[in-house]
């Protein structure tokens, strides 16, 4: 299996930076999936807000890579 990082802001009110999570990736994943493992294993205290991760909600919105666009639809 091949591995990717990601690089999460992490933060509060009070401000934050980035945080770099390393985990492993293969063929048809989408971002959703991986940061549900980084949750998973990494980082338990991670929020990531999704509905129906069939791109239908948009409650997975946000910016990858500096472009915006929906956690469940983005393939690595």
């Amino acid at each position: 299996m091949k591995s990717a990082t990601f690089r999460i802001w992490r933060g509060d009110a009070s401000g934050g930076a980035f945080r770099d999570y390393d985990t492993e990736v293969s063929e048809g994943m989408v971002v959703l999936d991986a940061v549900h493992d980084i949750q998973d294993n990494q980082a338990n205290d991670l929020a990531c807000r999704w509905n129906s991760k069939a791109g239908k909600g948009g409650h997975c919105s946000t910016a990858v890579n500096g472009v915006p666009t929906r956690l469940c639809l983005c393939l690595l």
